[in-house]
């Protein structure tokens, strides 16, 4: 099948996570369908990206951003302003007109407005509900803030009648938008790894019992305030039972806010060439989330690599995972320490434990069979007649 593929962002390099996300359902997706991909370009080009996304996709086309006018500018969401481009919208309907597509796949909630008139279905992916992190990161902000956050949830609820086919990446969030908007027809496809990746040393590293590790990327706000909350509240007990303590921050694009972190016990490497090596040295990977939503690729990738997880119940959302069993969940400060503490002390326990989480993330989230569901839906969205909703 013929799909036009609507992104807002160049998946590439494989730096943040909704890049994972895109690019590797993408790469699988190509394999079973002809992908033709739209990215807004960023402000300049990003070397390389021609380049890797022409080899699985069947064409690429970027395009520039564009400043709305002034009705645009107070009409639009923040979102929406920052990824305008004209060009792409002209494009799309130029590339609808000469026919041949079965199926539109906008990969944001920010593009709802980019297709007009459509004859074919579209699909609406949602990497993550924008409006619960807005929600939440306005509780305490001012009227402007409140205003943006106001015509977000009404680019939500337009996005509800316009399409009814969408893509999630958790039942919590599919059944919170089917709640908010009435029945949708909904798919869940949760992000996943690459197991050629993300795949023990042979023999295995050893790990450090010092090193205590985050991964993301630290210029998006839930990870900000999660490492922010951990060195203010979880790393100073570990550090008075275990003075040689060290956070590892990994990601890039650091925020001044994260960089002030870093101190004899907090280090903040920033961009890194590959994420595998921190995981196999640490002792565990912490996931200190306090503000739902987003892939959830950090546990993932580290029970991929058998490492033990510490994260909180909202951090862990959505995976199926069992506390206890394949992961350690802790809400509290004190709960946090006392988790951590135990799986840097007991690294046999910890490591049975993490290998059941790796059983379980490599049958059920990687990324081939993940394509595989994304092409599933799409088909069963431009083939089939009558269609309800998804259970």
């Amino acid at each position: 099948m013929k799909v036009l593929y609507v992104c807002p962002f160049v998946p590439w390099p494989l730096e943040t996570g909704g890049k994972i996300r895109t690019y590797n359902l993408i790469r699988e997706a190509a394999k079973h369908a002809e992908i033709h991909l739209r990215v807004i370009q960023e402000p300049t080009e990003v070397p390389g990206s021609r380049a890797a996304l022409g080899e699985v996709c069947a064409s690429v086309q970027f395009f520039e951003r564009s400043r709305p006018g002034p009705f645009g500018r107070v009409r639009l969401a923040k979102l929406e302003r920052w990824f305008h481009s004209k060009t792409l919208q002209r494009a799309i309907q130029t590339d609808l007109a000469r026919g041949g597509f079965l199926l539109v796949h906008l990969d944001e909630l920010l593009l709802t407005r980019i297709v007009k008139g459509s004859r074919i279905p579209v699909v609406q992916h949602h990497h993550k509900l924008d409006t619960v992190l807005y929600d939440t990161l306005s509780a305490n902000s001012g009227p402007t803030r409140h205003f943006d956050r106001w015509k977000l949830h009404r680019l939500e609820a337009e996005s509800a009648r316009r399409y009814r086919h969408h893509i999630l990446c958790s039942h919590e969030d599919a059944k919170l938008l089917s709640g908010r908007h009435g029945a949708l027809d909904f798919a869940v496809v949760p992000s996943g790894f690459d197991p050629h990746h993300f795949r023990p040393s042979d023999p295995p590293v050893s790990r450090d019992p010092s090193r205590i590790l985050f991964v993301g990327s630290m210029d998006y706000g839930p990870n900000v305030d999660a490492v922010g909350y951990f060195c203010r509240s979880v790393l100073p007990g570990l550090v008075e039972r275990r003075p040689e303590t060290v956070f590892e921050i990994v990601g890039a694009n650091p925020t001044p806010e994260v960089r002030a972190l870093a101190s004899e016990n907090v280090n903040v490497t920033g961009r890194v060439d590959a994420v595998p090596p921190y995981l196999e040295r640490a002792a565990c990977v912490v996931v200190p989330l306090r503000i739902g939503g987003g892939t959830r690729l950090k546990i993932v990738e580290a029970l991929a690599l058998e490492t033990p997880v510490v994260s909180t119940t909202i951090g862990a959302e959505g995976l199926g995972l069992e506390d206890e069993k394949h992961l350690v969940l802790a809400d509290t400060p004190e709960d946090m320490v006392q988790a951590v503490e135990r799986l840097v002390t007991q690294p046999r326990a910890a490591g049975h434990m993490a290998r059941r989480g790796a059983g379980y993330v490599h049958e059920r989230f990687r990324w081939e069979a993940l394509g595989q569901d994304l092409v599933d839906y799409w088909e069963r969205v431009a083939f089939s007649g009558t269609r309800s909703p998804s259970r």
